[in-house]
């Protein structure tokens, strides 16, 4: 009886999208399993932590495989790349103590539109990455890789086996020539960079920069500053635009693929972001660090959000917002589907990696969730649905699509 009141409600769903709740916003069932087996949202993290086979059938879910495939392609196509070198931003853009504390703050950035990469890093929690608007032209997402833990990898390495996260470009400043990237899923254990100024340094001071120039990850530099020009123009191949910003002028080593990096002071204080490559030879510019911490202060709300707000923008502009979490950052959004007026659908990125794990319905408008329909391995099908067919905010059953065909295969009641 209740496979064929389950099979009937997600057909309704499905098809004709009909299923509204009331003027406000409510709060999401606080679904209370009374099995082991299953477990449902908690404060944080996955909703449900058992993996299951997908189905496929909520459009929202499509956007999860749309990323991951762009991830798994981008890898490969730098991985097939590597024997004609890959397009590597051009650049630009003490000592040991430097590398071993800011190593992992640094990141390798990939641009999907613009088939090249560059670098950047961290500047703040929760996973804000300071970079170059030049190493993110164009793109509205792009793959992030950090350092692995056992070693420093090579390039090939790199693109074949580790696997990069998903990143949002969420603010630009191309006058300035700076971008600010958020990762909703990145290693809580890695700490920023120290924002220092360029007040603490002066010509013939030492400076240090971690990049990946021509395809060698995570490399160290050091150089002198030769000067610090204020309001410095320059421009960029078949382009006309002028940017301007105070920079500091290097000579630390730097080439293609540094763009976007970290430059610090001896004392180990971010100074400037490696920017531009000079007309000779080590003539390099990092634009001030004055400039990223203005930028930074224009944009107030970059830690509340979710990388997942991207596709959410765009796909449901009107959408309504909860932080569900309670943690400042927005993981739910409620949108009117059906435009009667009323929220009818919710979508959920529960642990903030910007993928909508579970899509929430109420069918008969009375302010319960009926039906939680699950992703949870994130390859754009739904693979579980919770049902609350008595809607006393408990699971009544669980249904599975253990073949993947699209059709609930088996229901297991929760007792």
């Amino acid at each position: 009886m209740i496979f064929k009141k389950l099979i009937l409600v997600i057909f309704l769903i499905c098809f004709f999208s009909q299923y509204t709740f009331g003027d406000k916003i409510k709060n999401r069932n606080n679904f209370i399993p009374k099995g082991d087996k299953i477990t449902t949202r908690g404060s944080g993290g996955k909703i449900i932590k058992v993996k299951i086979n997908p189905r496929e059938d909520i459009e929202i879910f499509k956007s999860n495989l749309k990323k991951k495939t762009k991830l798994k392609n981008y890898t490969k196509l730098l991985s097939s790349s590597l024997t004609k070198v890959p397009k590597r931003i051009k650049t630009r853009g003490a000592g040991n103590k430097i590398y071993k504390k800011y190593a992992n703050s640094v990141v390798y950035i990939g641009n999907f539109t613009g088939e090249g990469v560059g670098s950047g890093f961290l500047i703040d929690k929760p996973g804000i990455i300071l970079t170059n608007w030049h190493v993110v032209d164009k793109a509205d997402e792009v793959a992030v890789w950090t350092l692995p833990a056992d070693d420093v990898p090579s390039e090939k390495r790199l693109f074949e086996e580790l696997k990069p996260i998903f990143g949002s470009v969420i603010a630009t400043n191309k006058k300035e020539d700076l971008a600010i990237i958020k990762v909703g899923n990145f290693p809580d254990k890695i700490e920023p960079v120290k924002v220092g100024s360029i007040k603490e340094v002066q010509v013939g001071d030492k400076v240090f920069a971690i990049g990946h120039p021509e395809g060698l990850p995570w490399t160290f530099s050091e150089g002198i500053i030769n000067q610090i020009r204020k309001k410095k123009n320059w421009t960029y191949p078949k382009s006309d635009y002028k940017h301007l910003a105070t920079v500091i002028q290097t000579q630390t080593p730097i080439n293609p693929g540094n763009s976007g990096g970290p430059l610090f002071s001896v004392s180990g204080n971010l100074i400037g972001i490696n920017t531009l490559k000079g007309p000779g030879e080590n003539i390099n510019f990092a634009v001030a660090v004055e400039h990223a911490i203005k930028f930074l202060k224009q944009n107030p709300n970059i830690k509340n959000i979710n990388p997942a707000e991207l596709i959410m923008k765009k796909e449901y502009p009107k959408a309504k917002t909860q932080d569900f979490n309670k943690n400042g950052i927005i993981d739910t959004w409620y949108v009117d589907k059906n435009k009667n007026g009323k929220i009818d659908i919710a979508f959920v990125d529960d642990d903030e990696d910007g993928f909508i794990e579970a899509t929430l319905f109420d069918e008969n408008e009375n302010g319960v969730y009926e039906i939680q329909v699950l992703d949870d391995d994130l390859d754009g099908k739904a693979n579980r649905a919770f049902l609350d067919e008595n809607e006393d905010k408990k699971i009544d059953a669980v249904a599975y699509d253990d073949d993947q065909d699209g059709k609930w295969d088996r229901v297991e009641e929760v007792s």
